[in-house]
């Protein structure tokens, strides 16, 4: 940011683990794009969701994700 750029949160195919992990950091972000979970069948865990480019965040302690 000191060097005027901008701050991008991204995953190719991600699971909901890492992606509620970098979900904790979006306020900081300029530009976020967690989708990954969607584009795995076997996504091995539930956590953050993102609905219509909103944030739903778990209710559960810490980044919010468990294994299913």
């Amino acid at each position: 940011r000191e060097l005027g750029m901008k701050v991008m949160l991204g995953c190719m195919s991600e699971s909901s683990i890492g992606i509620s992990a970098m979900a904790q950091l979006i306020s900081m972000a300029d530009y976020a794009d967690l989708d990954g979970a969607l584009l795995i069948n076997n996504d091995p865990a539930e956590g953050v969701k993102i609905d219509n480019g909103e944030v739903i965040f778990s209710t559960r302690n810490g980044h919010g994700a468990i294994l299913k």
